[in-house]
């Protein structure tokens, strides 16, 4: 077949390529709003916990998360540093920028769990 024919019906390379660039940047936002959502959950969790007589016991954040607008920047920063980090990695090696996300999604899935079991004996009977 010469450059730029193509079997009627099929889709060109171009077009498939483009199909698979949208379909990587698609799941990839949808993963990134998963990973805010828990971002935003763990801030609502974390001060509901601090406002409550909690501590933060992660040594790094004790200091952000004693400020509310810190804290939401800083997640913020974090999704705005890891979104485009993800892209160069998954045209790098496809997959990876699910495994980023995944990982995250589930180390925040605990963080937030846990949150939730220290709140949950404190709510009024």
């Amino acid at each position: 077949m010469d450059y730029g024919e193509h079997e009627p019906g099929r889709p060109t390379a171009d077009a498939e390529y483009l199909r698979t660039e949208y379909e990587t940047s698609r799941r990839i936002i949808i993963l990134l709003f998963i990973l805010g959502t828990l971002f935003l959950f763990d801030i609502v969790t974390t001060q509901i916990i601090l406002i409550t007589g909690g501590i933060e016991m992660n040594p790094l954040m004790a200091g952000i998360v004693a400020h509310p607008i810190l804290h939401f920047i800083v997640k913020i920063l974090f999704l705005l540093v890891i979104f485009p980090v993800s892209l160069v990695a998954e045209r790098k090696v496809k997959g990876s920028s699910a495994f980023l996300y995944w990982t995250l999604i589930t180390l925040y899935v605990f963080v937030d769990a846990n949150n939730a079991f220290v709140i949950i004996p404190h709510l009024p009977h």
